[in-house]
């Protein structure tokens, strides 16, 4: 992806069009990777800790209410991580560039950069999980690692996505620092009006046309078809959602790049 976006020194207003390059990027993921995993003996083990606990809950409370979803904790397991992976990346994001403003400040990096990082970083533990659960799935016969292939398609246009959200909520919290903590709260609402521990079958029907308007209702369920009901996604929706998400992804570069003009002046 290319991005246009510059770092200045102090008083200076020339902005660049430089490329997010993958040596850039992986330099940055790797750093974020280990300073995640070492803060604990068990590393990457501890990662999995929170959504296994909140399965653990959501299945206690729910399981029984909700009696028609089969395999409910791997149905959650699915939810809680696709959600995990778009609500953290989206906060991390949003203090990335205020984070690396010392950088920036001194070395010609591109801005994009930085958001980009914390999407792949996060997208690398996500895959991780997910690779985890496919071969449990496996030697419990739940899920065919045949099936794996899909579930990286079906992550596609959800890692677009959220790197399109990424790109623009870094570059707005740049210049309003108190968006965070608004966003924070929209994500709040988003947990619960995205089927994570519920089916959308028991959403009423005139509340059902907003839950059409929720984007990651759509990202969602090529990935619990892929490793949760054991059948392929749906092409027409894969293709949907990747066109949409690939629209987003060019419109929030286009975004990032007019408002990285001004980044010299607040960071």
């Amino acid at each position: 992806m290319w991005v246009a976006g510059a770092s200045t020194g102090e008083g200076a207003a020339h902005v660049a069009a430089q490329p997010v390059t993958l040596d850039g990027l992986y330099v940055l993921v790797a750093r974020a990777l280990a300073v995640r995993y070492r803060r604990s003996s068990l590393g990457f083990a501890w990662s999995l800790l929170q959504p296994l606990m909140a399965m653990a809950v959501l299945t206690a409370v729910f399981a029984n209410v909700f009696t028609s979803i089969e395999r409910y904790p791997v149905y959650v397991i699915v939810g809680v991580f696709v959600w995990g992976f778009f609500s953290l990346t989206l906060v991390q994001a949003m203090d990335s560039l205020l984070g690396a403003a010392p950088i920036l400040r001194r070395v010609a990096a591109p801005p994009a950069l930085f958001p980009l990082a914390v999407v792949a970083a996060n997208l690398v533990h996500l895959l991780l999980s997910l690779a985890l659960l496919v071969a449990v799935g496996a030697v419990f016969g739940f899920v065919s690692p045949w099936l794996a292939p899909a579930a990286l398609a079906a992550l596609f246009p959800l890692a677009l996505f959220t790197a399109a959200l990424a790109l623009v909520m870094s570059a707005v919290c740049v210049f309003f620092h108190d968006v965070r903590y608004f966003a924070e709260g929209i994500l709040l609402l988003g947990f619960y009006a995205t089927p994570v521990m519920y089916p959308a079958s028991i959403v009423p029907e005139r509340w059902s046309a907003l839950l059409t308007l929720n984007p990651m209702v759509w990202l969602l369920a090529p990935l619990r078809d892929a490793l949760w009901a054991g059948r392929g996604p749906d092409p027409w929706l894969l293709a949907l959602t990747t066109a949409a998400a690939a629209l987003a992804a060019v419109a929030a570069s286009a975004l990032f790049a007019r408002l990285s003009r001004r980044f010299y002046l607040y960071l």
